[in-house]
């Protein structure tokens, strides 16, 4: 409840003060820096924000850790890969996207679960099944071979 309270007093509901979710999170200042040099791109930090909702996004973000749910998982998906910082960040924009999206539509928020991506990579590779079939290829399983 807490958190809510922190999110309204900070952006407020009307939402049409920002022009998408990403100027939210740019003005929350979760949205990552873009550091680039000779076609490198290097490491940089975050934008200045709001510490206010920054700080509470991340908190929120913790605060799902030990859940299963789409927010948990994203952050240890990022963090895998980027480390725990990054992962925080990054699934506090997915927080703050998240929550504008709900206050600007109105509607309620619906889990996707923690496996969704998997899930839609699956379905992404069945659909493709079902368009070569349709081309006139014949798909089988390929054999496996054992050393």
């Amino acid at each position: 409840k807490a958190a809510a309270a922190t999110f309204i007093a900070e952006m407020g509901v009307d939402m049409s003060v920002f022009k998408s979710a990403k100027h939210l999170a740019s003005w929350a200042g979760v949205s990552p820096g873009n550091y680039e040099s000779a076609g490198k791109k290097k490491t940089s930090k975050t934008t200045q924000g709001n510490k206010a909702l920054k700080t509470m996004a991340v908190e929120c973000v913790l605060a799902t850790s030990r859940q299963n749910n789409r927010i948990a998982s994203h952050r240890k998906r990022i963090t895998k890969r980027q480390g725990k910082m990054k992962g925080r960040i990054a699934s506090a924009h997915l927080l703050l996207t998240i929550t504008y999206n709900i206050l600007k539509t109105g509607e309620p928020y619906h889990e996707l679960g923690s496996n969704y991506l998997e899930e839609k990579q699956n379905n992404k590779e069945l659909k493709m099944i079902e368009y070569l079939k349709k081309k006139g290829y014949t798909i089988a399983p390929s054999e496996q071979q054992t050393a």
